[in-house]
Protein backbone atom coordinates (compact mmCIF):
# COMPACT_ATOMS: atom_id res chain seq x y z
CA UNK A 1 0.00 0.00 0.00
CA UNK A 2 1.52 3.31 -1.10
CA UNK A 3 1.42 6.26 1.29
CA UNK A 4 0.19 8.43 -1.57
CA UNK A 5 -3.24 6.79 -1.82
CA UNK A 6 -6.12 8.93 -0.49
CA UNK A 7 -7.10 6.58 2.35
CA UNK A 8 -3.58 5.83 3.58
CA UNK A 9 -3.88 7.96 6.74
CA UNK A 10 -7.24 6.36 7.53
CA UNK A 11 -5.82 2.86 7.22
CA UNK A 12 -2.80 3.79 9.33
CA UNK A 13 -5.01 5.21 12.05
CA UNK A 14 -7.29 2.17 12.08
CA UNK A 15 -4.35 -0.20 12.08
CA UNK A 16 -2.77 1.62 15.03
CA UNK A 17 -5.97 1.18 17.04
CA UNK A 18 -6.05 -2.61 16.73
CA UNK A 19 -4.81 -4.91 19.47
CA UNK A 20 -2.02 -6.32 17.30
CA UNK A 21 -0.60 -3.01 16.06
CA UNK A 22 -1.27 -0.61 18.91
CA UNK A 23 1.58 1.45 20.37
CA UNK A 24 3.97 0.65 17.53
CA UNK A 25 6.33 3.46 16.44
CA UNK A 26 5.03 5.20 13.34
CA UNK A 27 8.07 4.22 11.27
CA UNK A 28 7.42 0.53 12.00
CA UNK A 29 3.70 0.94 11.34
CA UNK A 30 4.43 2.60 7.99
CA UNK A 31 6.92 -0.14 7.10
CA UNK A 32 4.25 -2.77 7.79
CA UNK A 33 1.45 -0.89 6.07
CA UNK A 34 3.52 -0.79 2.89
CA UNK A 35 2.98 -4.57 2.65
CA UNK A 36 -0.79 -4.45 3.11
CA UNK A 37 -3.56 -4.17 0.57
CA UNK A 38 -7.24 -3.46 1.13
CA UNK A 39 -9.81 -6.20 0.41
CA UNK A 40 -13.56 -6.49 0.77
CA UNK A 41 -15.70 -9.62 1.03
CA UNK A 42 -19.43 -9.58 0.39
CA UNK A 43 -21.79 -10.70 3.13
CA UNK A 44 -22.48 -14.43 2.84
CA UNK A 45 -19.38 -15.19 0.78
CA UNK A 46 -17.37 -18.31 1.68
CA UNK A 47 -13.65 -18.44 0.91
CA UNK A 48 -11.15 -21.19 0.27
CA UNK A 49 -9.13 -22.01 3.38
CA UNK A 50 -5.97 -22.20 1.24
CA UNK A 51 -5.87 -18.40 1.08
CA UNK A 52 -4.29 -18.43 4.56
CA UNK A 53 -1.26 -20.26 3.16
CA UNK A 54 -0.36 -17.12 1.22
CA UNK A 55 -1.81 -14.13 3.04
CA UNK A 56 -2.43 -12.79 6.52
CA UNK A 57 -5.81 -11.08 7.04
CA UNK A 58 -6.74 -8.39 9.54
CA UNK A 59 -10.42 -7.54 10.04
CA UNK A 60 -11.10 -3.81 9.82
CA UNK A 61 -14.88 -3.94 9.82
CA UNK A 62 -17.52 -6.67 10.06
CA UNK A 63 -17.47 -10.25 11.31
CA UNK A 64 -15.68 -13.28 9.89
CA UNK A 65 -16.93 -16.77 10.75
CA UNK A 66 -14.47 -19.67 10.93
CA UNK A 67 -16.09 -23.05 10.31
CA UNK A 68 -14.91 -26.66 10.13
CA UNK A 69 -17.02 -28.99 7.94
CA UNK A 70 -16.98 -32.79 7.90
CA UNK A 71 -16.33 -33.75 4.23
CA UNK A 72 -18.56 -36.83 4.39
CA UNK A 73 -21.58 -35.79 6.42
CA UNK A 74 -21.56 -32.04 5.91
CA UNK A 75 -21.86 -31.57 9.67
CA UNK A 76 -20.18 -28.36 10.75
CA UNK A 77 -18.98 -26.50 13.79
CA UNK A 78 -18.18 -22.82 14.10
CA UNK A 79 -14.85 -22.46 15.87
CA UNK A 80 -14.97 -18.70 16.32
CA UNK A 81 -16.27 -15.38 15.08
CA UNK A 82 -13.62 -12.78 14.38
CA UNK A 83 -14.32 -9.11 14.93
CA UNK A 84 -12.60 -5.82 14.14
CA UNK A 85 -8.89 -6.10 14.97
CA UNK A 86 -8.75 -9.90 14.81
CA UNK A 87 -6.45 -11.81 12.47
CA UNK A 88 -6.83 -14.88 10.25
CA UNK A 89 -5.13 -17.36 10.45
CA UNK A 90 -3.02 -17.73 13.60
CA UNK A 91 -2.12 -21.42 13.16
CA UNK A 92 -1.00 -21.15 9.55
CA UNK A 93 1.03 -18.06 10.43
CA UNK A 94 2.87 -20.01 13.12
CA UNK A 95 3.51 -23.39 11.49
CA UNK A 96 3.02 -22.82 7.76
CA UNK A 97 0.71 -25.84 7.54
CA UNK A 98 -2.63 -26.06 5.75
CA UNK A 99 -5.52 -25.40 8.15
CA UNK A 100 -8.83 -26.93 7.03
CA UNK A 101 -11.11 -24.16 8.21
CA UNK A 102 -13.51 -22.15 6.04
CA UNK A 103 -13.67 -18.36 6.49
CA UNK A 104 -16.95 -16.67 5.58
CA UNK A 105 -18.36 -13.16 5.84
CA UNK A 106 -21.24 -12.66 8.26
CA UNK A 107 -21.32 -8.99 7.21
CA UNK A 108 -19.80 -7.02 4.38
CA UNK A 109 -16.18 -7.38 5.45
CA UNK A 110 -13.40 -4.83 5.13
CA UNK A 111 -9.93 -6.33 5.48
CA UNK A 112 -6.26 -5.57 5.21
CA UNK A 113 -4.10 -8.41 3.95
CA UNK A 114 -0.35 -8.90 3.66
CA UNK A 115 1.89 -11.73 2.42
CA UNK A 116 2.14 -14.19 5.29
CA UNK A 117 5.91 -14.56 4.91
CA UNK A 118 6.28 -10.83 5.52
CA UNK A 119 4.28 -11.11 8.74
CA UNK A 120 6.55 -13.95 9.90
CA UNK A 121 9.49 -11.62 9.37
CA UNK A 122 7.81 -8.97 11.55
CA UNK A 123 7.61 -11.52 14.38
CA UNK A 124 11.35 -12.14 14.09
CA UNK A 125 12.33 -8.52 13.49
CA UNK A 126 10.15 -6.38 15.75
CA UNK A 127 9.96 -7.11 19.49
CA UNK A 128 7.42 -4.29 19.74
CA UNK A 129 5.09 -6.28 17.49
CA UNK A 130 5.67 -9.41 19.58
CA UNK A 131 4.64 -7.50 22.70
CA UNK A 132 1.18 -7.33 21.11
CA UNK A 133 1.21 -10.61 19.22
CA UNK A 134 2.03 -12.96 22.11
CA UNK A 135 -0.83 -11.87 24.43
CA UNK A 136 -3.20 -11.96 21.44
CA UNK A 137 -2.03 -15.48 20.60
CA UNK A 138 -2.56 -16.53 24.22
CA UNK A 139 -6.10 -15.16 24.18
CA UNK A 140 -6.95 -17.04 21.00
CA UNK A 141 -5.54 -20.26 22.49
CA UNK A 142 -7.68 -19.77 25.59
CA UNK A 143 -10.74 -19.30 23.36
CA UNK A 144 -10.09 -22.65 21.65
CA UNK A 145 -9.49 -24.32 25.01
CA UNK A 146 -12.79 -22.90 26.28
CA UNK A 147 -14.60 -24.30 23.24
CA UNK A 148 -13.07 -27.75 23.74
CA UNK A 149 -13.97 -27.69 27.43
CA UNK A 150 -17.54 -26.60 26.72
CA UNK A 151 -18.08 -29.37 24.17
CA UNK A 152 -16.59 -32.03 26.41
CA UNK A 153 -17.86 -31.05 29.85
CA UNK A 154 -21.17 -29.20 29.64
CA UNK A 155 -24.71 -29.94 28.52
CA UNK A 156 -26.29 -28.02 25.63
CA UNK A 157 -28.13 -25.50 27.84
CA UNK A 158 -24.96 -24.62 29.74
CA UNK A 159 -22.88 -24.48 26.54
CA UNK A 160 -25.32 -21.97 25.09
CA UNK A 161 -25.21 -19.82 28.23
CA UNK A 162 -21.43 -19.91 28.21
CA UNK A 163 -21.34 -18.97 24.52
CA UNK A 164 -23.56 -15.92 25.05
CA UNK A 165 -21.54 -14.89 28.11
CA UNK A 166 -18.23 -15.29 26.26
CA UNK A 167 -19.33 -13.15 23.33
CA UNK A 168 -20.93 -10.58 25.64
CA UNK A 169 -17.63 -9.81 27.36
CA UNK A 170 -16.90 -6.82 25.14
CA UNK A 171 -20.41 -5.41 25.56
CA UNK A 172 -20.97 -6.09 29.25
CA UNK A 173 -19.36 -2.86 30.39
CA UNK A 174 -22.19 -0.84 28.95
CA UNK A 175 -25.92 -1.40 28.71
CA UNK A 176 -26.49 -0.70 25.06
CA UNK A 177 -29.60 -2.69 24.28
CA UNK A 178 -33.33 -2.20 24.75
CA UNK A 179 -34.29 -1.12 28.27
CA UNK A 180 -30.65 -0.95 29.34
CA UNK A 181 -29.88 -4.58 28.47
CA UNK A 182 -26.60 -5.78 27.00
CA UNK A 183 -26.66 -6.13 23.22
CA UNK A 184 -24.39 -9.04 22.27
CA UNK A 185 -23.28 -7.41 19.04
CA UNK A 186 -21.12 -10.28 17.78
CA UNK A 187 -24.13 -12.61 17.82
CA UNK A 188 -26.72 -10.31 16.26
CA UNK A 189 -28.59 -11.54 13.17
CA UNK A 190 -27.36 -15.12 13.69
CA UNK A 191 -29.89 -17.87 13.10
CA UNK A 192 -30.55 -20.58 15.65
CA UNK A 193 -28.88 -22.99 13.25
CA UNK A 194 -25.69 -20.89 13.29
CA UNK A 195 -25.79 -20.72 17.09
CA UNK A 196 -26.23 -24.50 17.11
CA UNK A 197 -23.06 -24.85 15.02
CA UNK A 198 -21.26 -22.81 17.67
CA UNK A 199 -22.27 -25.05 20.58
CA UNK A 200 -22.26 -28.44 18.85
CA UNK A 201 -26.01 -28.95 19.03
CA UNK A 202 -29.13 -28.91 16.85
CA UNK A 203 -31.25 -25.93 15.84
CA UNK A 204 -34.34 -27.24 17.64
CA UNK A 205 -32.36 -27.77 20.85
CA UNK A 206 -30.92 -24.25 20.77
CA UNK A 207 -34.36 -22.78 20.13
CA UNK A 208 -35.75 -24.63 23.14
CA UNK A 209 -33.00 -23.39 25.44
CA UNK A 210 -33.28 -19.81 24.16
CA UNK A 211 -36.99 -19.89 24.90
CA UNK A 212 -36.27 -21.18 28.41
CA UNK A 213 -33.80 -18.36 29.06
CA UNK A 214 -36.29 -15.86 27.67
CA UNK A 215 -39.00 -17.20 29.99
CA UNK A 216 -36.60 -16.90 32.94
CA UNK A 217 -35.93 -13.24 32.13
CA UNK A 218 -32.30 -13.82 31.21
CA UNK A 219 -32.39 -12.59 27.62
CA UNK A 220 -34.65 -11.70 24.72
CA UNK A 221 -34.45 -11.00 20.99
CA UNK A 222 -35.17 -7.54 19.59
CA UNK A 223 -34.89 -6.84 15.86
CA UNK A 224 -32.73 -9.98 15.56
CA UNK A 225 -30.38 -8.71 18.25
CA UNK A 226 -29.70 -10.89 21.28
CA UNK A 227 -30.15 -8.78 24.41
CA UNK A 228 -29.07 -9.91 27.88
CA UNK A 229 -31.55 -8.71 30.49
CA UNK A 230 -30.00 -10.29 33.59
CA UNK A 231 -26.25 -10.78 33.44
CA UNK A 232 -26.04 -12.36 36.89
CA UNK A 233 -28.63 -15.00 36.03
CA UNK A 234 -26.76 -15.73 32.80
CA UNK A 235 -23.54 -16.24 34.78
CA UNK A 236 -25.39 -18.66 37.06
CA UNK A 237 -26.64 -20.58 34.01
CA UNK A 238 -23.10 -20.66 32.58
CA UNK A 239 -21.70 -22.14 35.81
CA UNK A 240 -24.63 -24.46 36.46
CA UNK A 241 -22.79 -27.74 35.86
CA UNK A 242 -19.78 -26.62 37.86
CA UNK A 243 -22.04 -25.82 40.82
CA UNK A 244 -23.71 -29.22 40.50
CA UNK A 245 -20.35 -30.97 40.55
CA UNK A 246 -19.22 -28.97 43.58
CA UNK A 247 -22.43 -29.93 45.39
CA UNK A 248 -22.09 -33.61 44.55
CA UNK A 249 -18.44 -33.67 45.63
CA UNK A 250 -19.34 -32.27 49.04
CA UNK A 251 -22.05 -34.89 49.78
Amino acid sequence: MKNSIPLYQTYRQRLSQTELFQNLPLEILDEMLAHFRFESWNKGSVHDSRIAMQRFYLVLEGRMQLTRIHPGTGKQITLSILKEGDMYDVLTLLDGQYHDISPSALDNLKLLSAPIDDVRQWIKKHPEFNDNFMPYLGKRMRDREALAADLGLYDAHTRLARLVLRYATGDAAQGNGDNGGIDVTLLHDLSNETLAHMVGSARQVVNRHLQAMKKDGILHMAHRHLIIDDLEKLKQEAENLQLQLQTSDST
